[in-house]
Formats: structure tokens, sequence, C-alpha cells
């Protein structure tokens, strides 16, 4: 190939990488930024579960998350109209479209208009990226962006506490006391931030910005006192441990096996016969979601289901209060059914064969210990969403996303680093 041809490839693809690190940046921006806005407006309400806490969003709050979602809509729309990738795979780009719209389309809840604002942004993202077809690589920005919240978190909780703690007097800390929040509304949700950024990591060029990134989540982590994260950080480190003595055995083969294994268990756990008051009455909400996802196993109940219906009946609000089914299963089944399921479950299916096929040593290690982390994670959170407004999105739906229609490879040569 020319000389000139090759520097114009080389451009092009740089480019697109600069793009796709736009996008998660904005996506991270409306998940974060107005949450930010609002708890230092609103001191935290102990014990406020998530849908009480939509309560409490004040007006600039508001403001800021609308604002955002044109800001994100309008750099996506920009982005899918650039020059794509020449080898974009159109039937990824097909499935994600799937898991969006098809819960939407056939289930028992048809989106009103602020719903179908979201579906269409949920839509342009993914075109964006499936368009760029960018490098799994840039997914490095995820541990960078989350450790910058880490340490506002951190500061913040020791200057204005009232206003970072989610429990100023916690009954469940780990350290000092303290039960940090951060910028959202529970300290969970800032603990499986950091727990999930924490397995990309190993995407991190510069060692001591990995040491600086690996440090600041875990601190935050255990700031946060949400020892799921923790469980999950102890995973993927376990994990990181085996890929040591990779030269007795092959990572592809141990990553899959781990990958599996964890995989499997999110789908098993909240199925098995538990006392109620297991992971911490986790158990209870799992054995009352798979009786509401009885009632309509196929569609399941509606998106909004927890925010909605569940809260007419005093039985089931006495559960459902917390906006989840606390585990990505039973949540996807109760509010979309068995099809929400069979939309989702191929994501993670692409996932696992990324992580197998990748060349580049620090991709597969950092994939593999993603899944890891985030499946055991999403066993007793549910660590889910597909809509780029909603909170969880950037640790979740966006990161499969951007692995499913990733490019096949980055580089002519593997680099053989490994955290």
């Amino acid at each position: 190939m020319p000389v000139r041809a090759t520097e114009q490839v080389v451009s092009n693809a740089r480019q697109r990488n600069i793009a796709l690190a736009l996008v998660i940046a904005g996506a991270f921006a409306l998940a974060v930024i107005p949450e930010v806005i609002n708890h230092l407006l609103v001191k935290h309400v102990p014990d406020t579960s998530p849908i009480q806490g939509k309560a409490y969003e004040t007006a600039p709050a508001h403001l800021a998350r609308w604002g955002f979602s044109a800001v994100l809509l309008g750099l996506t729309s920009l982005v899918v109209l650039m020059r794509g990738h020449p080898s974009r795979n159109i039937g990824r780009l097909l499935i994600l479209l799937l898991a969006v719209n098809l819960p939407y389309l056939v289930g028992p809840q048809q989106p009103d208009a602020a719903a179908m604002i979201k579906l269409v942004l949920a839509n342009t993202f993914f075109v964006a990226i499936w368009n760029v077809g960018g490098s799994v690589a840039e997914l490095k920005w995820i541990p960078i962006i989350v450790s910058a919240v880490g340490v506002y978190s951190i500061i913040g909780g020791l200057i204005i506490p009232e206003y970072m703690m989610y429990n100023i007097v916690s009954r469940k800390a780990i350290i000092a006391g303290w039960e940090l929040a951060g910028p959202f509304g529970h300290s969970n949700v800032l603990g499986v931030y950091c727990g999930v950024a924490f397995a990309l990591v190993p995407l991190i060029d510069n060692v001591r910005w990995r040491v600086f990134c690996a440090v600041t989540l875990v601190a935050t982590i255990t700031a946060s006192a949400t020892r799921t994260a923790l469980i999950g950080v102890g995973f993927v480190m376990l994990w990181w441990i085996l890929c040591y003595f990779r030269s007795v055995f092959s990572i592809r083969v141990a990553g899959t096996a781990f990958a599996a294994i964890t995989m499997v268990g999110m789908f098993i756990v909240p199925f098995l016969s538990w006392d109620p008051s297991a992971f911490t009455e986790r158990a209870y909400i799992w054995a009352a979601s798979v009786r509401i996802w009885l009632e309509s196993p196929l569609f399941g109940k509606g998106f909004d289901w927890f925010a909605n219906d569940a809260q007419y009946s005093a039985e089931i609000a006495n559960w459902a209060f917390v906006g989840t089914g606390h585990n990505i299963v039973m949540d996807t089944l109760v509010k979309t059914g068995l099809v929400g399921m069979a939309a989702v479950v191929p994501l993670f299916i692409i996932a696992i064969r990324f992580a197998r096929s990748s060349p580049i040593v620090n991709q597969q290690i950092a994939i593999f210990g993603f899944l890891i982390g985030y499946f055991v994670i999403a066993t007793t959170e549910a660590a889910w969403d597909l809509w780029p407004n909603v909170q969880l999105f950037p640790i979740s739906a966006m990161i499969f996303a951007i692995i499913a229609v990733a490019r096949d490879s980055d580089s002519n040569t593997a680099q053989d680093s490994v955290p």
C-alpha cells in the first residue's frame, strides 16, 4: 500500500477513535453531571429508594439532564454522518437495535412521548458507535473518568459530608463510618461504577496511571461500603493473578471458563432456594420477582413497572420500592420477560467471543476481567440500562455495545503486558 494511502488509513482510524472517546465522555456527562448538580443542592436522604429519589431531583438538575441529552443526541448524530469504518458489521448493529427496541414494540407498556425521545437517543447512540467501529482500547477512558468521579467524591466526603454521604451514620460502613454516594443518589451506584471500571484498568497504557486509577477506584468502593463491588474486584484480581501464569495455561480457555461460570451463576443464583434474609434480603426480592414475572412470563410487566404499577399495591411496594429486581436477570424478566432477556443475552455471548478472539493480550485480559467482574456484580445488583439518559448505562450496555461493534483487531502485533 502506498505511504500516502497508509497515512490516510491511520488518520481515519484516529479520527474514529477520537469520535468514540467523545461519545463515551458524552454518555458519562449525561449520567453524572445532572447528579452532581442535584446532590450539591439537595442533601442525601438516608434509605431513599431510586424511585423515591426521583422526587428529589431539582429543577436545575432536571434541566441539565435534558440539556445533556440534547448535546449527546447532537454529537451522536454528527458521528452517524461521518465517514464510517469500512468493515462495519450490520448484523451486530441489528442485534443492538433489537435489544433496545423489541421489548418496547411487543411489550405490554407502550412508550409515551418522553420514552420515545429516549428511544431515539438510544438508537442514534448505537448507530453512532457502530458507524465508527472504534477500538476497544478506547474503553480506557472509563476507568479514567470514573476515577475522577471517585476523587471528587472522596474530597467532597471530607469537605461536605452531608451532601456526599448516603448515610452520615452508616450501619454498613467498612471504614471510618463512611457510606459515600458522591454525586449519586445511592452509595451502591458509586460502588458499582467503580467496580466495573476497575476491571478495565489494564487498557490504560501508562503504568503509573493504571496504579493511580486502580487504587482510587478501590478506595472509593471501600468508602462507599459497597460489598458487592468489592467482591467483584476480588474476582477480577483473582483473574489478574491467574494471568501472570499464562505460560502455564491458555488465557483464552481460562477466561472463557471463568466468564461462563460467573455468567451462569448470575442466571441461576436468584432462582435457588434461599433464606429470605440472605444477601441482605435480596433473596426475598428475588422470590417476589419470580412470582411477578410468572404472571406475564413472555413479555414481562412493562419497562416502568417498578416505578408505576408496583407502587399501587402496598404488599408489592413493600419490596418493589427498591426500584429493581436486584439481579439483572430478575429485573429484565419482570420488566420485559423472556423476550427482553433473549434480546440481551446475545450481547453477553458476543463479548465473550470477542475476548476469546482478541490478538492483543491487554485487551483480552481487560475484557475477560470486565465480564467476570460485571457478572459477579450483576448477580446481586440490576446493573443494566439500555437508555443513555439512565444512570447505569455508561457502565453496562454502553460497554457491551462498544465491544459488540469494535474492530476485530487494533494492531498487527499483540502487546504482551499484564496489569
